[in-house]
């Protein structure tokens, strides 16, 4: 519904609302999963997290495909090295990046994504360890993997109910409270930010603060 369809209501307050009411929902849905994680999933995800020796590969689709590129910037700039992995793309040569000492991070609402779970099979079956995050914890997706983080949401932030709106947020979500996890159990300092972030304002405040230590570089424990 258009704002100026709306019989005595303010174009400008109508936005408003309808901006912040979107908001909120996607603020819910992100309040909803956190109270429902599972601590040994968790566990289990940031201990396989922590073993990798190599690269974190996450992989996905569509929306999914561009929350893995966001989530490996943010894994990668805390200490763990990343990289997004374009399902469709792996199944054209991509999966050669691939190695036993890494670890796959693969995301799919539905769990039931074709390309995604074709690349997922071929992973799996070269012994690299899978966490999913999925909405459909009885999905193949989950079936495959390792470890699954149920990232299930009550509904979309969409009038119709069907954009990848709330869910996409969840797992950015919960990516980037796994990647800041990680680097606080690893001892991540300022000096290790400063190091990696040689220009821009990230950098620069890294090395305007006081020291706080040295990274222990440490797995997770």
């Amino acid at each position: 519904m258009r704002p100026h369809s709306v019989a005595g209501d303010d174009p400008g307050a109508w936005a408003r609302k309808s901006v912040q009411g979107w908001m909120m929902q996607e603020a819910e849905a992100v309040n909803w999963v956190a109270s429902r994680l599972e601590a040994g999933a968790v566990r289990e995800a940031l201990d396989l997290l922590a073993s990798c020796s190599r690269l974190l590969t996450i992989v996905g689709t569509g929306v999914s495909g561009l929350v893995a590129a966001k989530l490996a910037a943010t894994f990668t700039s805390s200490g763990t090295p990343a990289m997004s992995l374009n399902a469709s793309d792996a199944l054209h040569g991509g999966l050669g990046v691939a190695r036993r000492d890494d670890v796959v991070l693969a995301i799919s609402n539905s769990g039931r994504t074709e390309e995604t779970l074709l690349v997922v099979e071929q992973l799996s079956a070269a012994g690299i360890p899978v966490i999913a995050l999925t909405g459909n914890t009885s999905s193949p997706l989950a079936a495959l993997a390792d470890v699954v983080i149920d990232t299930s949401v009550p509904a979309e932030a969409c009038p119709l109910g069907t954009l990848p709106t709330a869910s996409s947020t969840v797992v950015l979500a919960i990516g980037d409270a796994l990647a800041v996890t990680l680097a606080e159990w690893r001892g991540w300092t300022l000096e290790d930010v400063a190091r990696i972030h040689p220009a821009g304002s990230i950098g620069q405040i890294a090395r305007a603060r006081p020291s706080t230590g040295s990274s222990t570089a440490a797995g997770f424990a």
